[in-house]
């Protein structure tokens, strides 16, 4: 579903172009120092945590399309270091030899010889760290170099998980909704009875849910009924579920529907959105410490919040197309040098019926 050979016929690299857009616009209100947590656009289902819904439900959607036809566990491994790690490379040097020297407030002496410095090479082990030593402290939101990267290690856990399934032969309907059960189990009853308080173990159970609902879909994509009365009926649970307050069920239930409907309706135009790359990672990965440093050499925490937003888009997707042909694409071809076999008759696409 994944490969060159599909994208004409889908969708979803303007959904996850449009996905990293949301998260920019969402960052920048919290950037800019003119977030409200209560905000519809903010809060924890405004269009940043949208976005990154979104984006799990595609991932667990194609990454099982790739585990059921793939060609071998060493391809599935190289294709995924290819996709993730080479932009991540540049986005940590970057931000140690570059974005760090030129905004810490210590001298550069003492900021290279802190261990905090080097510690930021955790992140391409994908132990996340977010801060160099005094960098961006004086910011709206200080301190923080590069929060989009939080996601990256859920990414890896989830995407080794239907790996390991895969691999050992259990990535089957039944194992995939046993997953998608837990997550659900965990995510809005255990984690409440436990009284739980760790942030990262309510991410992953609440990203789990997304990706294992994507992954679900994809197995079940040829039974389910792909409709705009389905889809209607959804954005009706969505609307209700806000207006009653019960938003975290009325998305999961509706959103991964939602989402894949969308990448597979039939708009020719936005088909072939993806004919001049795949922008949506770098636009990810670039964007943050792009916004901060707007805001600490440009001072643009005292713009219209409106004109920080544009400013931030527009770096962000210059960042993007740059990083999709100078790293990314460069990297994904060397898959060509992995051994290929043709598709199975099931990874054929679905179409939406409208």
């Amino acid at each position: 579903m994944s490969g060159s050979a599909q994208r004409s016929q889908n969708n979803f690299d303007f959904l996850r172009f449009l996905a990293a857009t949301m998260v920019v616009a969402s960052h920048s209100f919290w950037l800019h120092g003119s977030h409200d947590p209560d905000s519809p656009l903010i809060g924890t289902y405004g269009v940043g945590p949208i976005a990154v819904y979104a984006f799990f439900t595609i991932s667990g959607f194609l990454i099982t399309a790739s585990c059921r036809n793939g060609t071998s566990t060493y391809n599935f491994i190289t294709k995924r270091l290819l996709r993730i790690f080479p932009a991540l490379v540049v986005a940590t040097l970057l931000a140690i030899l570059l974005v760090g020297p030129l905004t810490t407030r210590l001298p550069l002496g003492e900021y290279f010889s802190s261990s905090r410095t080097w510690g930021y090479l955790s992140n391409l082990v994908f132990w996340m760290q977010f801060d160099l030593p005094g960098v961006f402290t004086d910011n709206p939101f200080p301190g923080t170099v590069n929060g989009s990267l939080w996601t990256l290690p859920f990414v890896i856990l989830l995407d080794l998980s239907l790996f390991a399934l895969a691999l050992s032969g259990r990535l089957t309907r039944a194992s995939v909704l046993i997953g998608l059960a837990l997550m659900a189990l965990g995510g809005f009853v255990v984690l409440g009875l436990l009284e739980v308080q760790s942030k990262s173990v309510g991410n992953l159970f609440t990203l789990g849910l997304y990706f294992y609902a994507g992954a679900a879909l994809y197995l079940f994509r040829q039974r389910l009924p792909w409709s705009w009365k389905i889809a209607a009926a959804a954005t009706v649970v969505l609307g209700a579920g806000i207006a009653l307050d019960l938003e975290p069920v009325a998305f999961a239930l509706a959103l991964p529907y939602l989402t894949l409907y969308l990448a597979y309706l039939k708009v020719p135009p936005l088909a072939r959105f993806g004919r001049y790359g795949d922008f949506s990672y770098g636009i990810y990965i670039f964007s943050f410490p792009l916004q901060q440093l707007l805001v600490h050499a440009l001072a643009a925490e005292r713009w219209p919040v409106l004109a920080y937003l544009a400013a931030s888009l527009a770096i962000s997707v210059a960042a993007g197309v740059l990083s999709w042909h100078v790293i990314e694409r460069p990297a994904l071809g060397l898959k060509r040098y992995l051994p290929r076999r043709k598709p199975a008759p099931s990874a054929l696409p679905l179409v939406a019926k409208h």
